[in-house]
């Protein structure tokens, strides 16, 4: 047994030397927040690479899905449909919105909320919900089709929680796609959100609501709002993120293989459905059997090879929402144990790959 840890996560920005032009065009145009020349040019560059027609940049993730849901969520309702299996913040976004969670449950095979399962829901909550929100699961695109249909056919507002998923997104809707740029995901910036969006008046609306809801160049509130904006130094970084961002991708498609290869149809345990193959992420996860659960982890910890359960076991385990109302979530509990985070950074080697494959079953 090696004695040096293998860390699960170790984010890495641009450098100084990478981030230092963007630095010197902020002291030639002394412009230093207030959607200046360099957001609005990393609005740009995202929208481009997402396929996103519209870019709201917010303080981070979280408030990035409360500005979304404040503007689609149907007045006088009180319910926000959305899945336990989610990271926290979900669920305090829904909250400062107003809204109570719904907690549901989630497929085995996608980790995520499905229409199927939101339409059972439907039929027993006994009133309509103000929206539903839809989470990627650590970075996978959302299944915008289905998700569109639902809407269509019942008309209850989408808004999806997609916060690692920047850097697979490559065309985005009406439905407003809600991603975090924190230090920990493929496309970071340090702190920040984005709502993503092809409704031109959502997003000059969500933009209003991050600058205290002045709309057009008159300096009036036309609606209430607050203060959500970044400023010219996290866009500095974004630019210098998005100049990197190839090459990183290329690394992470190269870790990712390697994870594919060690696991693949060797293993009991299985990697999730597409990674590799159509989208990337930072926070990698294996579902192990139910039965080699307790097993793998102590052969993990006897490695000294860092694990993580990300999402943990649900919302629902959380004591600031044990009490909050929610359907079956059988398969939630029963899958949530079973999805380990593995480590994953630029400076895992080959031996350090085959050292975490030989933990799994």
């Amino acid at each position: 047994m090696s004695n040096e840890k293998i860390k699960v996560l170790i984010p890495q920005l641009p450098s100084a030397d990478e981030i230092l032009p963007y630095l010197r065009r902020i002291d030639e145009k002394r412009t230093y927040s207030n959607y200046g020349p360099l957001t609005t040019e990393f609005r740009d560059r995202l929208g481009k690479l997402t396929g996103a027609a519209g870019v709201t940049f917010t303080s981070n993730g979280t408030t990035a899905i409360e500005v979304a849901l404040r503007i689609r969520a149907i007045p006088d309702r009180r319910y926000c449909l959305m899945p336990s299996y989610t990271f926290i913040a979900s669920a305090h976004a829904v909250c400062n919105t107003g809204l109570t969670p719904y907690l549901l449950d989630v497929s085995e095979r996608t980790l995520t909320l499905t229409p199927e399962i939101a339409k059972a829901a439907l039929r027993d909550l006994g009133e309509q919900p103000a929206a539903v929100l839809v989470v990627s699961a650590f970075g996978a695109p959302p299944d915008q089709v289905a998700w569109r249909a639902f809407e269509d056919e019942t008309g209850i507002p989408v808004v999806f929680d997609a916060a690692a998923a920047a850097s697979s997104i490559r065309q985005v809707g009406k439905q407003p796609m809600c991603v975090s740029l924190h230090a920990t995901k493929a496309l970071g910036i340090g702190e920040g959100g984005a709502i993503l969006c092809a409704d031109t008046g959502l997003t000059e609306r969500a933009t209003a609501m991050t600058g205290f809801g002045f709309l057009g160049a008159e300096r009036v509130s036309a609606i209430r709002a607050g203060n959500y904006r970044i400023s010219e130094y996290a866009g500095a970084v974004g630019l210098a993120v998005l100049d990197a961002l190839p090459a990183r991708l290329v690394e992470l498609q190269r870790l990712t293989d390697g994870y594919r290869t060690r696991i693949g149809a060797h293993k009991r345990s299985r990697l999730q459905e597409g990674i590799g193959e159509t989208w990337l992420t930072m926070t990698p996860n294996v579902i192990v059997p139910e039965d080699a659960v307790q097993a793998t982890i102590a052969r993990l910890d006897e490695e000294q090879v860092e694990w993580r359960r990300w999402w943990g076991f649900g919302c629902h385990k959380h004591p600031a929402f044990a009490d909050v109302p929610r359907g079956d979530l059988s398969t939630t509990e029963s899958v949530s144990p079973r999805v380990i985070g593995l480590p994953f950074h630029n400076l895992l080697s080959d031996t350090d790959l085959d050292r975490v494959a030989r933990c799994l079953p």
